[in-house]
């Protein structure tokens, strides 16, 4: 496989062991986040984690590093599953991923956590430890998110391949319970994955033959409406919002009537979108002929009706998380590359 997690070998046993970072300033992690690559996932995940959100900026680039590292290397199983020529060729790129990549590196930072003694309670905040130095606490941090994305992408790889493999599938408690001899934790740290609208779905080729033709209306789709502003008022470019709304359909957000398709986690997702075209100049600044402002609230008004739906609770909870939104935007690469208007 041509991504065997190499930058995880470099974490555990090379040069980006944690603890050999113990005098690094702040500002060198801070700078080296900043020119931290980029990875966006091409196929629809099953699982990601939610673990202890990373507060300084070591913790933010172990954090980005290990994501992207983990992201390339579902994207390249994907990629070279889909082009294996035969059944024997994929079932052997599936055993190489279990059995030659990830099983020994669960193995590796199983002995890893274990010979330095680390625990999770060294990086809970809600424990008051004063024995616990503070790079105990970034190791022992980095380490067990590294274990429970790896843990993650074994799982991953069983689900998503399933009929490729050659033995019986794990549960996430026997995966724990086999490499780290522990239950699972009562707190969850792999949970079900958001959706991402813009990755890769299957879809067989009758459907998409079927699919009916979409064409972007530059103007009103609806009756007006008392506290609704016009298309007119509000967006800036008909031309570039119609290039937008064309890729909405095209990743199954709206269908052909104009309707938001309310899958799992699209809401958020819509809500999202609705804050980048914002962000990038989409809508006039000032609505006339009242020469009043064109506020947030106005647009997602404007947006959830002419789609059919409701945001508000998802497009407020944004508003008041922009670390988390610019966060969210970041990890999608439709959404983090959405022209300027």
């Amino acid at each position: 496989m041509k991504n065997s997690l190499e930058l995880y070998n470099d974490i555990l046993f090379l040069n980006l062991r944690p603890w050999k970072f113990d005098k690094q300033s702040d500002a060198k992690f801070k700078q080296l986040l900043l020119e931290t690559k980029k990875e966006y996932y091409s196929n629809q995940p099953n699982y990601e984690v939610d673990f202890v959100k990373p507060l300084s900026n070591l913790h933010k680039y172990y954090h980005a590093i290990i994501d992207h590292e983990a992201i390339r290397f579902l994207n390249i199983l994907h990629s070279e599953i889909s082009d294996s020529l035969n059944q024997q060729e994929k079932k052997y790129n599936i055993y190489v991923a279990l059995s030659k990549i990830l099983t020994p590196k669960l193995n590796e930072i199983a002995k890893i956590i274990k010979d330095r003694g680390y625990t999770p309670e060294q990086f809970d905040l809600s424990i008051k430890n004063t024995s616990i130095t503070i790079n105990i606490a970034n190791q022992s941090y980095i380490l067990h998110y590294l274990k429970h994305q790896i843990i993650r992408l074994f799982l991953e790889v069983q689900d998503s391949f399933n009929e490729f493999m050659n033995d019986d599938s794990l549960t996430m408690e026997e995966v724990y319970n086999s490499f780290f001899n522990e239950e699972s934790p009562k707190r969850p740290y792999i949970i079900e994955a958001v959706d991402y609208p813009t990755t890769k779905k299957i879809i067989s080729k009758k459907q998409e033959e079927s699919k009916p033709p979409f064409k972007a209306i530059r103007g009103d789709i609806k009756e007006p409406k008392n506290d609704i502003f016009s298309y007119e008022q509000l967006v800036s470019n008909p031309s570039r919002f119609a290039i937008i709304e064309e890729k909405l359909f095209k990743e199954g957000l709206i269908n052909n009537n104009y309707e938001f398709i309310n899958k799992h986690g699209q809401k958020q997702f819509m809500a999202a979108f609705y804050h980048q075209l914002v962000r990038k100049g989409y809508f006039n600044n000032r609505i006339f002929p009242d020469n009043i402002e064109a506020k947030p609230l106005f647009i997602r008004k404007f947006l959830d009706y002419r789609y059919s739906t409701n945001t508000d609770k998802q497009f407020r909870n944004w508003a008041k998380q922009n670390t988390e939104l610019l966060n969210f935007i970041e990890k999608d690469y439709w959404l983090e590359n959405i022209d300027q208007c």
